[in-house]
C-alpha cells in the first residue's frame, strides 16, 4: 500500500498535526475520505485565515486547494513529489469564521508526467466558496 495514503487514513476523524507539511499542519484538517484518486478533509475557517471583510482570504482559499491537489497526487500516484504547474481558482461564495469547509479533490487524469486534478472547497450550506483545475508535474524527487 502507499505509505502517504495509510498516513492519511490512519488520521480519518482526527484532526492532522504531525504532516511532514507545515502548511497541512496550519489549516488544521482533518481527513473525511482517503483512496487513490479522491481526497475529502474538513477545514475550519479561523479568524487568522480572514481578510478585513472578516471572510476567507482568497490566498488562503487557494493554498486549501492547492494543498490538497498536490496531497491526492501524492495518495494516488508513484513515489514522486508534485509541484503545481499552474492553478485556476474561480471564487464564487464567502465563507466565515466558524464554519468547517469540506474540500475535495479528485484525480481527472494521471499522466506519466502531469497529473490534472479538480477540487472544491464547500460551506456546510452544501454551496461551494471556491473550485480549482490544476496540473502537476512530476519532479522526479522521491518521497523517501
Amino acid at each position: 500500500m502507499n505509505p502517504r495514503l495509510q498516513f492519511i487514513q490512519e488520521r480519518i476523524g482526527s484532526v492532522v498535526t504531525d504532516s511532514p507539511s507545515e502548511i497541512s499542519n496550519w489549516l488544521q484538517m482533518t481527513p473525511v475520505y482517503a483512496e487513490k484518486g479522491k481526497i475529502v478533509v474538513d477545514i475550519p475557517v479561523r479568524a487568522d485565515m480572514t481578510n478585513m471583510m472578516k471572510t476567507l482570504h482568497g490566498g488562503i482559499a487557494a493554498t486549501i486547494l492547492d494543498d490538497l491537489c498536490g496531497t491526492v497526487c501524492l495518495i494516488s500516484a508513484d513515489d514522486f513529489f508534485y509541484a503545481t504547474v499552474n492553478l485556476t481558482v474561480d471564487y464564487l461564495l464567502p465563507a466565515h469564521v466558524g464554519e468547517v469547509l469540506r474540500c475535495t479533490a479528485e484525480v481527472v487524469r494521471l499522466g506519466k508526467t502531469i497529473i490534472n486534478v479538480q477540487a472544491e472547497l464547500i460551506r456546510p450550506d452544501g454551496k461551494i466558496v471556491a473550485r480549482t483545475t490544476s496540473n502537476l508535474i512530476n519532479t522526479q524527487i522521491k518521497t523517501h
